[in-house]
């Protein structure tokens, strides 16, 4: 399905992708395609599965974030989520891909939480930030703390990106995979690929 989508990004979502046992593989396939492609992982279990990748200029690994600490691991319902998402990130850099956060903004969303957030991985050299509203109804309360949040970014390009892969998100049809959209990130579940 994926080699149908003609859009010069995809975002491969949905169900957690580090399930899927052929991941790895596919990633490389597309990435060869000219193609910049986002893994949209929790982390968790990236550490465990990064042999199965291979490095490349146009592969990110998008970990997603609630916020600091005491958010991701509810988020989770795991104590130290956060640790085991921080050290994926770690690994993934020392084996040499790109690695960007994603934020995903819901109502129990902390600002000042995700700021620190956004510093502290700063110095972890990711290499930017996406931020959704979470893929939930987008209330004026959510668009606002995502609107933001955004500006907390500190990158035009990345801030642009969120822009673009929210929109895609928003028009997309709800089964999987997700439409393309001309000029966009087209969202492809792992499923669908």
């Amino acid at each position: 399905m994926a080699s149908q989508v003609r859009s010069p990004i995809l975002w491969l979502g949905g169900t957690e992708p580090l399930l899927h046992p052929e991941i790895g593989r596919l990633t490389t396939v597309l990435a060869q395609t000219r193609r910049h492609v986002f893994v949209h992982t929790s982390g968790l279990s990236l550490r465990k599965r990064i042999h199965e990748f291979q490095p490349s200029s146009r592969l990110y690994f998008a970990v997603e974030f609630a916020g600091r600490k005491a958010a991701q691991d509810a988020c989770h319902c795991q104590p130290g989520a956060f640790e085991r998402c921080i050290e994926s990130i770690r690994t993934a850099k020392l084996s040499g891909f790109h690695v960007c956060a994603h934020v995903s903004v819901t109502p129990a969303t902390d600002i000042y939480d995700v700021g620190e957030l956004i510093d502290f991985l700063d110095a972890k050299d990711v290499e930017g930030f996406i931020v959704s509203s979470g893929w939930g109804t987008i209330t004026p309360e959510i668009a606002e703390k995502v609107s933001e949040i955004r500006d907390l970014i500190r990158s035009k390009p990345w801030e642009r990106f969120s822009l673009l892969l929210q929109r895609a998100h928003e028009q997309a049809p709800e089964t999987r995979p997700r439409a393309e959209l001309p000029g966009a990130a087209a969202a492809v579940s792992a499923e669908g690929a």
